[in-house]
């Protein structure tokens, strides 16, 4: 597991592929996002989408799931303070897959714990053919272990 001195600026985690089941989309959209152009291929063709389009909470989640799969392994748990942007850049459709760069742009350590901080990752998520489809900017809890005290 890596703490927070294990990490420096430009480092970059790339995440395995993960395929965007139809049924998994579909499922998620009817209990939580429940628009016509996530749920009847006929209605989101007369979206501004031209066609079915997965929820972007969906993405966003899947995501999530590939940047812990990246190879980042935080001590702890990647443990979210905040987003600061969270875009969608394109649509997703069903079957696509889907990828994530994570890249670490910022690190600020704490001035009353310096053994604790926060790292801000710029995560970006690219469909089969390399196009970006989210962009978002996350800040996360990091630590050290403590350091240990000599008598």
């Amino acid at each position: 597991m890596r703490g927070l001195s294990d990490f420096k600026l430009g480092d970059r985690f790339e995440s395995p592929e993960s395929l965007l089941e139809e049924s998994e989309a579909l499922a998620f959209a009817r209990r939580f996002d429940p628009q016509a152009f996530h749920l009847d291929e006929a209605a989101a063709r007369q979206s501004p989408f031209k066609g079915l389009a997965v929820s972007g909470w969906f993405t966003a989640a899947v995501c999530f799931r590939l940047i812990h799969d990246s190879g980042i392994d935080l001590r702890g748990g990647i443990i979210g303070q905040k987003i600061e942007d969270l875009q969608w850049l394109r649509p997703v459709r069903p079957g696509d897959r889907l990828r994530v760069q994570s890249t670490v742009v910022q690190i600020h350590r704490s001035a009353k714990s310096p053994h604790r901080g926060t790292l801000v990752f710029e995560h970006l998520a690219f469909n089969q053919v390399d196009e970006q489809v989210l962009l978002m900017r996350a800040h996360v809890l990091a630590s050290d272990p403590p350091a240990q005290t000599t008598r």
